[in-house]
This record gives structure tokens, C-alpha cells and sequence, in this order.
């Protein structure tokens, strides 16, 4: 499995949607740049305030369709460049491959997250701003680090039942509006109930018009786990089946 998973790292070099999600976070930077200090052009704000519109803007608008976008470019990959044959006759599992993927995907999220956050703390020093304890940026990092893993966790049921499908891109439009749909959830103080969002709890996110429930928002990841792992068990039946001759 570890060899798997190097070798998807390695069919990286020359992909150009690591790229487009590059630019996709850099976008979301600057557009929470442009929301921060809309119409407030004389107020100074600390990093955290920055952070909490990053984290807003990431999981609303950009993140759960660009991990779709790039678990269909892994899983296409294979078929355009006819790698997968080659797997199979290797007696290589598809099994094991598509795991490979999956949890490649979630480290590559993890690195741009990690690198976003330095990024946009980067911007944030040229900009007008009041400064604050590097604890509180460093936590501030953190929780965009966390939401980034949610935000996985919670696309992984599309990613698992459109796994067989990653040529269509349907996945990538219901990513986009289960992400667009938390805004209006949040909004309506429901974040602990739906997946995109549970992760704002668990990372402590604060931007003072949320109120939790308890424990709510553990359970509500537990059960998008579990219906995964249920999915998977589904679809790894489907995929010893599959013809790929």
C-alpha cells in the first residue's frame, strides 16, 4: 500500500490540477481579503478575523469541488494513460489502487492547507492590520488545517460512490452546492448537523454568530464514516466484478 501511494505522488509532476487548486486557494485568499475590508477601509483587523473569513470562504465555495475535481483527475489517470491494465495484469488489487488514491488525496489536501495558511499569513503582513499573540495565528492555522481534513471527510461518500464515475463530473456539481448549501445551514445555526460544516466545531471555530450543540457535531462525523466505510464495502464488491478488459 505504502509503494501505491508513492507512486500516486509520483504521477504528479506533471499534473496541472495541482495547479488549479493552487490558484483556487489563492482566489479564495484574496476574496476574503476583498470581504474583510469592503466598505471598512479604515479598520484594522488581526489575523484571526482574516482567518475566519478564509475558513468561511474555503469550505462554501472552493474546497469540497476541487477535491472532487482532483480525486476525478487520480482516477481518470489511470484510464487515459491505459496504467490500469498494467496494474491489473501486475496483479495489482483495484482495490488497494483506489484506496491509494483516496488517501493520497487526503495528504495532498493536508499539504495545501498547510501551505495556504502560511500563504495567507504571508498576505495578511502586508496588509493594514493590528497585530496579535503568534499563538492565536498559529491556532488560526491550525483550524484551516482542520477544516481542510473535514471538508475531505465529508466529500468522501461522493468520492467513493462516484468512484466508478469520475468521467461525468456530476461529483464535482454536488460537491459544489453540499458546500454552498452550508452557508445558508450555518446560517441558520444547523452546522452541527451537516457534514460540510460539523468541522467548525471541532476546530473550535468562532466568528461570534455561531452556537453549538454539544456533542452534535462529533456524531454527525462518525455517521459520515461509517455510511463511507458502508459505501466502500458496496463499491470494493463492484470493483472486483468490473470488466476491465
Amino acid at each position: 500500500m505504502g509503494t501505491l501511494i508513492i507512486n500516486e505522488f509520483r504521477k504528479l509532476k506533471r499534473c496541472d490540477v495541482l495547479l488549479v487548486f493552487f490558484i483556487s486557494l489563492v482566489f479564495t485568499d484574496l476574496l476574503s481579503i476583498f470581504q474583510l475590508y469592503s466598505g471598512n477601509e479604515h479598520s484594522l483587523y488581526n489575523y484571526t478575523d482574516f482567518m475566519n473569513i478564509v475558513i468561511w470562504d474555503s469550505f462554501s465555495l472552493v474546497l469540497p469541488a476541487m477535491i472532487v475535481i482532483f480525486s476525478n483527475y487520480l482516477i481518470n489517470v489511470e484510464h487515459i494513460s491505459g496504467a490500469l491494465k498494467n496494474n491489473i495484469t501486475c496483479a495489482v488489487s483495484v482495490n488497494k489502487l483506489y484506496v491509494s488514491k483516496l488517501v493520497a488525496l487526503c495528504l495532498i489536501n493536508v499539504v495545501f492547507a498547510a501551505l495556504n495558511a502560511f500563504l495567507t499569513y504571508l498576505i495578511f503582513l502586508f496588509l493594514p492590520h493590528k497585530s496579535e499573540p503568534i499563538y492565536h495565528s498559529l491556532i488560526s492555522m491550525i483550524q484551516l488545517i482542520g477544516i481542510s481534513l473535514g471538508v475531505f471527510i465529508a466529500v468522501l461518500p461522493i468520492l467513493i460512490l462516484f468512484i466508478r464515475q469520475a468521467s461525468s463530473y456530476l461529483n464535482v456539481v454536488i460537491a459544489f452546492v453540499y458546500g454552498f448549501v452550508g452557508v445558508f445551514v450555518a446560517g441558520q445555526n444547523l452546522q452541527d448537523y451537516y457534514p460540510i460544516t460539523a468541522f467548525l466545531k471541532i476546530v473550535n471555530y468562532n466568528n461570534g454568530s455561531l452556537t453549538y450543540h454539544g456533542n452534535t457535531s462529533y456524531i454527525t462525523v462518525f455517521i459520515v464514516l461509517l455510511f463511507s466505510l458502508i459505501a466502500w464495502i458496496f463499491m470494493a464488491q463492484k470493483l472486483k466484478k468490473a470488466d476491465y478488459a
